[in-house]
């Protein structure tokens, strides 16, 4: 049997994950933390073989120390990310830190079993939209789209928060105009700005307008 924890601060998520599992023949859920501190405890405690974490955990940074820490650790326990993050710098910042696995939250049951069942077996596991999302952002790829004052490749969402940071909104006011979190907002205007090379929103700002990506 596959033990199996969660680690996510959000209650309905680790319940809507758990009774995706619930029925499998080779998978158990075993634990569930909604801190950093208790999966420490946890992973002292009792033995796991994989952990399913959510990078924002609770805030990026967070995860990605937790997800070291669990490698270097207990390198008996695998991780698998899942997270809404779709960041192809993130999936690489993940995977450099010792995630064995990256899934999106929208993952269907059929992913989330084999991706566990994957990094339980020592293998990788990224499904057709993370793979992808990676194949884009190669560097052979950059090269063929590259250019004086090329537009960097942008996720549907950091397009989205470009907008409504052009439009003057507030953190809290994008963030529940997109029914997600301020961090999360915090850490796609991050990624913004490392993509667009600025130091500051009103750069950000001046430069997307340039490139013709706002109005």
């Amino acid at each position: 049997m596959i033990r199996v924890l969660i680690a996510d601060d959000h209650n309905v998520f680790v319940e809507g994950i758990e009774s995706l599992i619930s029925g499998s023949p080779d998978i158990e859920v075993t634990e569930r933390c909604y801190t950093v501190q208790s999966v420490m405890e946890r992973l002292n405690q009792t033995a796991i073989d994989v952990v399913l974490l959510d990078i924002s955990f609770p805030y990026i940074e967070d995860g990605l120390g937790l997800c070291e820490h669990i490698g270097r650790t207990y390198p008996e326990t695998k991780v698998v990310a899942l997270t809404m993050h779709d960041d192809a710098s993130l999936i690489k910042r993940v995977v450099k830190k010792g995630a064995k696995g990256y899934l999106l939250k929208n993952t269907t049951k059929t992913e989330l079993l084999q991706a566990i069942q994957a990094v339980y077996r020592e293998q990788h596991y990224f499904n057709e939209s993370i793979t992808q999302i990676l194949l884009n952002d190669s560097p052979k790829t950059r090269r063929s789209t590259a250019g004086i004052g090329a537009r960097p490749h942008l996720s549907p969402r950091e397009s989205e928060v470009l907008t409504r940071i052009a439009q003057g909104l507030t953190t809290q006011q994008m963030a529940n105009q997109l029914f997600v979190s301020a961090k999360a907002i915090e850490f796609h205007r991050s990624s913004l700005l490392m993509k667009f090379g600025v130091p500051n929103t009103a750069l950000l700002i001046k430069t997307a307008m340039e490139m013709q990506m706002i109005d």
